[in-house]
């Protein structure tokens, strides 16, 4: 069977999500709009793909699949300053990973710093643990000071000899947390679809990922995990207030339930006091994240 085009999928899931608000739309199916800013566009913008693109969920960087459409603006503006911060983190675990004998693989773009000058290095791990400068990188005299450097140390037997390895990567860990917020939020949309996303009480969590620079909501829907918290799952939050929960490696998302709860941000602080011990009631409504746009309340 061939592999479906970046084209043909986009299609496919344009025609999907607008069937599934024309349930709110008296009907009319001509438009998708995206989860996270609420805008309506016609099909032609699925088949161009430059208003409505392919979203990674979660982001591609820690192996995320296109399941959905956003908006360009929410998907390139908005997602590019959170979710890079994702990326980053993820190279920073590879590298402490590698740079300490745990994970065998490469490592590009790490600093080389020796003496008085520095060089832009790749990093292999396996057999061995391998330096090697980037051609690309560098120009032609650090290559050749490089080696002239290694040649006299070799020859005095490496006495004496210290480096550092360094890697420079953007990274806002509130930003980070904001990437995870916004996937969380996708995930729910591709499985709950439109009535869910577009719910009052969402409001405030597609405001937060649209403007990463302002503080909406603080730390208060994020909980840091331990190792018996379910790896990559929905659950529904009983207590101390009916919420989901989207849980991620080492920690987990809050969002609003459809129950008649009013906004749980607002409350939620009483409960996540320094100190104060909390009792969680959890039920796992789903296993594994969605793979693909469900939409369930839209078509139920």
């Amino acid at each position: 069977m061939a592999k479906m085009t970046n084209k043909e999928r986009r299609l496919k899931i344009f025609r999907y999500g607008s069937a599934a608000i024309a349930k709110y739309t008296n009907g009319d199916s001509s438009l998708y709009y995206c989860p996270i800013c609420g805008v309506g566009y016609p099909e032609s913008s699925a088949i161009a793909g430059a208003d409505l693109t392919l979203e990674d969920v979660p982001p591609k960087s820690v192996g995320g699949k296109p399941i959905l459409l956003t908006c360009r603006q929410c998907n390139s503006v908005a997602g590019h300053k959170i979710d890079v911060c994702t990326a980053s983190k993820r190279k920073f675990e590879e590298f402490g990973r590698a740079v300490c004998g745990k994970e065998n693989g490469m490592i590009p773009f790490v600093t080389l710093s020796m003496a008085d000058f520095s060089i832009a290095t790749s990093v292999c791990t396996g057999r061995s643990f391998d330096v090697m400068p980037l051609p690309n990188a560098n120009s032609p005299a650090s290559i050749e000071k490089y080696k002239k450097y290694l040649g006299n140390l070799a020859a005095n037997n490496f006495n004496g000899f210290e480096f550092k390895l360094s890697m420079t990567q953007k990274y806002d860990h509130r930003f980070y947390k904001l990437s995870q917020l916004k996937s969380a939020f996708l995930l729910m949309f591709a499985w709950l679809g439109y009535r869910y996303a577009f719910d009052p009480r969402l409001e405030v969590v597609r405001r937060q990922i649209q403007e990463p620079e302002n503080d909406i909501l603080g730390t208060r829907f994020w909980i840091e995990g331990n190792e018996s918290m379910p790896l990559n799952k929905v659950m529904f939050l009983r207590k101390p207030l009916p919420m989901f929960l989207v849980s991620f490696d080492g920690f987990s998302i809050l969002l609003p339930s459809l129950n008649p709860t009013d906004d749980i941000y607002s409350t939620l602080p009483s409960f996540w006091e320094k100190g104060q011990r909390v009792t969680l009631e959890v039920q796992v409504l789903l296993s594994s994240w969605p793979d693909r746009l469900e939409m369930k309340l839209d078509y139920e």
